[in-house]
């Protein structure tokens, strides 16, 4: 074996000692001892010197009666040392996923946090149906969260959706809100009678139940959206940016900078520190896309630009091996629940190659 290589295996050994040894140097390291005779012998000779460091100095000749206690702890050192390299291998093996082209969908659940309670599981195996939380009765089904009773105060709840998953819940005065992926939502179980407040953080599709007199507002971290009775997107994925669009009804969008605008049916504001509030029309049959499971046709966009859709979406970690990967351009049909698909279509272009390590996306050279 060369000698960098000889180096490299004892770089690896030294990490694996020192409890340093990160996943993708393990995974180098499985593939060395795996592929490499030679490989495998400087690491056992290692393992070898190491256990001989460890093992006690040699007693006296004149305690040669207890020559077997000394044996036996030397014996047991080098048995602890082989299960020790045994055990963190098979560690490794188990903790520190494979490489592979295979995409595996995660599932996480939605969670809804009560406070003080736990956090109650909406989706998986462990979702509730039926839930009582003192006055208020929860129920979950194929249509969302919905729930119904008297409750004390008006306490905010969290609806946190994961990436990779939406949901939808009915709030106590008929308002429906469908959450796309890594949203979150903050509301009461009741409302006071003279406001209805949520607080959103991500992406949400409102068609709010009229009442003139009980205003219906939205508060994303930098906006204020005021509602009486209508249908609209809020995306706020982006602090410094929020999208507004309005199907029908009227919203009056307000900036932390008490800038606001009116919106009507067809019209879209982004509201960004920057620049202020910028209205444009939008068209009304594709905003809800996200919703039917429908994406994009991307042309031409750079990676780098793709890495927090991607990462919402399908709920992984895209990373780029190297650097240059992240301004490289892609063409390909970008749909939810169809990440092959895309990933096909941008290796097919010949810039670009891919692997899975777990939940972690590699964006690698070809």
């Amino acid at each position: 074996m060369a000698t960098n290589s000889s180096d490299l295996i004892r770089a690896l050994f030294d990490e694996q000692r020192n409890g340093t040894l990160s996943e993708s140097a393990a995974q180098q390291l499985k593939q060395l001892l795996d592929s490499d005779p030679l490989a495998r012998e400087t690491w056992d000779a290692l393992q070898q010197e190491a256990a001989r460091q460890a093992a006690p100095p040699a007693p006296p000749r004149r305690l040669s009666g207890q020559w077997f206690v000394w044996a036996a702890a030397a014996l047991l050192l080098m048995v602890a040392a082989g299960s020790f390299f045994i055990y963190h291998t098979h560690q490794h093996d188990s903790i520190f996923p494979a490489r592979t082209r295979d995409f595996v969908p995660v599932k996480n659940a939605v969670q809804l946090l009560v406070p003080g309670r736990a956090s109650l599981a909406l989706t998986g195996d462990s979702a509730f149906q039926i839930w009582q939380v003192g006055q208020v009765q929860l129920r979950n089904d194929s249509t969302g969260l919905h729930y119904s009773g008297n409750a004390k105060g008006y306490a905010l709840n969290t609806l946190l959706i994961p990436p990779g998953a939406d949901y939808r819940i009915t709030l106590s005065d008929g308002t429906e809100v469908w959450l796309n992926c890594a949203s979150k939502l903050r509301f009461p179980f009741s409302f006071p009678d003279h406001k209805r407040e949520v607080y959103l953080e991500g992406e949400a599709w409102f068609k709010v139940a009229p009442n003139t007199q009980q205003p219906f507002e939205v508060h994303t971290p930098n906006t204020s959206i005021v509602v009486r009775g209508t249908a609209f997107n809020v995306n706020a994925y982006d602090d410094e940016r929020v999208r507004v669009s309005l199907v029908q009804g009227a919203v009056t969008v307000q900036g932390a900078s008490d800038e606001a605008v009116t919106l009507k049916p067809g019209m879209e504001c982004v509201y960004g520190d920057y620049n202020g509030i910028r209205t444009a029309p939008f068209d009304t049959t594709t905003i809800r896309g996200w919703m039917k499971g429908e994406g994009y046709a991307i042309r031409n966009q750079k990676l780098r630009d793709l890495k927090p859709i991607l990462d919402r979406w399908f709920a992984v970690q895209v990373i780029f091996d190297a650097p240059e990967m992240a301004h490289v351009e892609v063409t390909g049909p970008l749909e939810k629940n169809k990440l092959p698909a895309f990933l096909r279509a941008v290796e097919a272009s010949g810039h670009v190659s891919y692997y899975f390590l777990g939940n972690e996306l590699h964006f690698t050279q070809p």
